[in-house]
């Protein structure tokens, strides 16, 4: 595509490298910080974005480890919260990332991000918060992620951040983050969710939310089917939608993306026709990709890079759909 064939509109790549509220990746697993700085590297996703728009800014967050000095508040005012906690790092770091989606929307840009694990999508709802009018939320992961204190066995935040999002849990600490809305059960479409039918899955992480699109759906209707009946219902709700995809929903023939992987997962062509999908029903107010491990299985750029720039171009088609 020549320069002056070019897309104007302006598209904010926005990385947040952190995983549980730290920077240093786990000697053996969850290494995802590392997915998120090979993702947005420049040669990456930066560069297929590039080739079909003029203008893509590319920031990394990488200054948020801790809350640091000022607390984020007082003992006396409430808001107190603790340098050296995992929830604190992972609110403080929440609160950056909503910042920055929200001043990219301000400035009319559209904001794509990379998120190293799925507990940051708290930072992306906030930073969306500042549209008018309901927003839904279209869920692309292996598994629910909505889990509560109360359902868990073991605590797992990371299990929780759609039960977060839909209010279910979690109420003072989501709306520590400025711009945080809840998006309820009603305007929620969950996608994949491969591991509840994996006798091998990772046991506990079997609560979904919201309207499934789901093996049993998928079996029944057909994936373009039952996605297509999933968002014409969603679209009764609402106009606008966050997206968040996992990597790990896609199928482990195409990427190993995590050591928390099921088989039966979805392809790269389902999550493109979904997002074409969506941009012909809904404006897409930002998109966050997640959770991807690039020391499991080296294709994974390969495959991410396309569907970044598709979620892109999907994203940037949804604004000038007459609905």
């Amino acid at each position: 595509m020549s320069e002056n064939d070019r897309l104007t509109q302006p598209v904010s790549l926005i990385a947040l490298p952190y995983v549980m509220g730290t920077r240093t990746p786990h000697p053996f697993n969850f290494r995802f910080g590392d997915g998120t700085r090979a993702l947005f590297a420049d040669q990456q996703a930066p560069k297929a974005v590039r080739s079909v728009f003029s203008d893509v800014e590319v920031t990394f967050i990488e200054d948020v480890d801790e809350p640091g000095e000022r607390r984020m508040g007082s003992r006396d005012d409430g808001y107190w919260v603790y340098h050296g906690d995992q929830m604190s790092r992972i609110l403080v770091q929440n609160i950056r990332l909503a910042q920055v989606v929200s001043e990219a929307r301000a400035r009319g840009r559209i904001p794509i991000a990379s998120i190293g694990i799925c507990s940051a999508s708290l930072g992306m709802v906030a930073g969306v918060g500042d549209a008018e009018g309901d927003i839904g939320m279209i869920w692309f992961d292996c598994h629910g992620d909505a889990q509560t204190p109360e359902t868990s066995s073991n605590g797992f935040f990371e299990a929780m951040p759609v039960a977060t999002i839909a209010g279910q849990c979690w109420k003072n600490y989501r709306r520590r983050i400025p711009g945080f809305r809840e998006i309820p059960e009603e305007r929620i479409v969950s996608v994949g969710l491969a591991s509840m039918f994996d006798p091998d899955g990772v046991p506990g992480l079997e609560r979904a939310l919201g309207e499934l699109v789901h093996k049993p759906k998928i079996d029944a209707l057909g994936y373009e089917k039952a996605i297509t009946e999933a968002l014409d219902l969603l679209k009764s709700r609402c106009n606008q939608v966050y997206i968040h995809i996992d990597a790990d929903v896609l199928d482990t023939s195409v990427l190993a993306a995590s050591s928390l992987i099921s088989n039966g997962g979805l392809t790269p062509e389902q999550i493109s026709f979904s997002l074409d999908q969506i941009a012909d029903r809904f404006e897409i107010l930002a998109v966050a990709f997640s959770a991807f491990d690039p020391h499991e299985d080296p294709r994974g750029c390969d495959v991410l890079v396309p569907l970044v720039k598709h979620a892109a171009l999907a994203a940037e088609r949804s604004r000038s759909v007459i609905r």
